[in-house]
């Protein structure tokens, strides 16, 4: 008997067989696949990543530079000079910081060069930072001063900059006709005017303060702009009081001039003797210290008045200068010992008025300052038409009926309050200032460029 065999039987196995394979080979290919995507994910993954820590770590290069430089007083007549001058500074700020040899940043006519900073990173891997400064000239030349950083991890590198600008002291002088490092307070009727155009009667404070930076009460009056600093103090203007300009709360932390009397002392005559003086002429006189003269009647002041310290100096009566007061900057800092009260009646010319005599030779040039008395009060209660030249003291008082033209800047250089009171009146009259007042010395102080980051 033959066993009957089902048809076909043969042929679908060997189909089956086939199809296996087909699908066995189509899954292995598709997990290679899988897997070749997988390691080419794992690549730019890792790509990303290093790239991710490149551009970290170029940043905190630039963030480094950023934090040491933003306000950092410049000096150098050649790119070489300041390259010289910003190394110097760095390897002293620097000389606690573990990852850098201060001795291997290095300066020369192409730019501050600093040695690579390594930064440890995760699973043993670490990274670098080269920082490059370079100054296109020197600091009078108003350079563009620009920080380059490279960041290095791994396989990738990134690179980018931003730019300093050089900002000098004179900026203060030129944007604004009152500026004090204190807060400004003006109450009753009080008023600064430009004599020429309104902005001239600007005023600006740089006052670190929780409450008022600028305070305006009563029916004061501001034909300028008010203007604080970013991050200082607020301005309140009354309801009565009246801002002519704009009210800025971002304005710069300017640069301020340095203060230098030494020189004055050169032209010193005579010495001051007694402590009351009427009706009296003087020429380029010195007051020894605890002298507290007063003078009374119609009192003539020429060339300088150089005051020693510490000393309470009153002019009653009617006074006239042609020339300067200067005051040496004291010891001990104590407005009470050292004041300076103008409560008469004060006419004030500028050193280029002074006769044509030798003893005046080089005082006239002097020009564009009236009073330089840092560490003293200065208070004004009296009346003046017009004083010749800036007022610089630490701090500057105007009360009463004051009224009169500053053909100059009013300076406050402390941190106690700028006041005007009363009925105290000052016009500012830039018009025939000089951009360097006579003791005044220009100071240059680098700001970063808003917007000028770059890859």
């Amino acid at each position: 008997m033959k066993t009957r065999g089902v048809p076909g039987n043969g042929s679908h196995a060997g189909s089956a067989l086939l199809l296996t394979l087909i699908f066995v080979a189509t899954f292995a290919a598709l997990a290679v696949s899988v897997m070749v995507a997988s390691s080419t994910s794992v690549i730019v993954s890792r790509n990303r990543y290093e790239m991710n820590q490149a551009a970290n770590l170029t940043e905190s290069g630039l963030l480094l530079a950023q934090r040491e430089m933003g306000g950092l007083r410049v000096t150098g007549a050649t790119a070489t000079d300041v390259h010289a001058c910003i190394a110097d500074y760095f390897r002293l700020a620097l000389a606690d910081a573990s990852m850098v040899c201060i001795q291997e940043i290095s300066a020369n006519a192409d730019g501050v060069f600093f040695p690579e900073i390594t930064v440890p990173g995760p699973e043993d891997q670490d990274g670098s930072i080269e920082l490059r400064i370079r100054s296109t000239a020197g600091v009078a030349a108003n350079p563009t001063i620009t920080v380059t950083s490279t960041g290095r991890f791994g396989g990738a590198v990134r690179t980018a900059s931003f730019d300093f600008m050089v900002e000098s002291g004179y900026r203060l002088l030129r944007d604004y006709g009152v500026a004090s490092n204190a807060p400004i307070e003006m109450k009753g009727k009080a008023r600064i005017d430009g004599a020429n155009d309104n902005q001239e009667g600007s005023i600006y404070s740089c006052a670190d303060t929780q409450s008022n930076a600028i305070d305006l009460g009563g029916t004061t009056l501001v034909t300028g702009n008010a203007a604080v600093k970013a991050g200082g103090g607020d301005i309140t203007v009354g309801s009565n009081a009246t801002v002519g300009g704009d009210q800025v709360t971002d304005a710069p932390d300017h640069q301020w001039p340095g203060v230098e009397t030494q020189p004055f002392e050169y032209y010193v005559e005579n010495v001051l003797v007694g402590d009351s003086h009427d009706d009296e002429t003087l020429v380029n006189i010195r007051i020894p210290p605890n002298t507290n003269p007063t003078f009374n009647g119609n009192t003539e002041l020429y060339g300088v008045v150089y005051i020693e310290s510490p000393n309470k100096i009153t002019f009653n009566g009617n006074a006239t200068v042609c020339g300067i007061i200067v005051c040496e900057e004291p010891a001990v800092d104590n407005l009470d010992a050292n004041e300076l009260k103008f409560a008469g009646t004060i006419a004030a010319s500028g050193v280029e008025h002074l006769p044509a005599e030798t003893r005046y030779d080089g005082l006239r040039d002097q020009t564009g300052t009236f009073l330089l008395a840092p560490g003293y009060r200065a208070t004004f209660s009296g009346n003046f038409n017009t004083l010749n030249g800036s007022i610089v003291a630490d701090q500057v008082c105007f009360s009463g009926n004051i009224a009169g033209t500053v053909r100059g800047n009013v300076l406050n250089l402390s941190t106690n309050n700028l006041t005007m009171v009363g009925d105290a009146h000052v016009t500012i009259d830039k018009s025939s200032a000089p951009e360097v007042p006579a003791g005044l010395t220009q100071n240059y102080s680098l700001v970063c460029v808003s917007g000028s980051y770059r890859e």
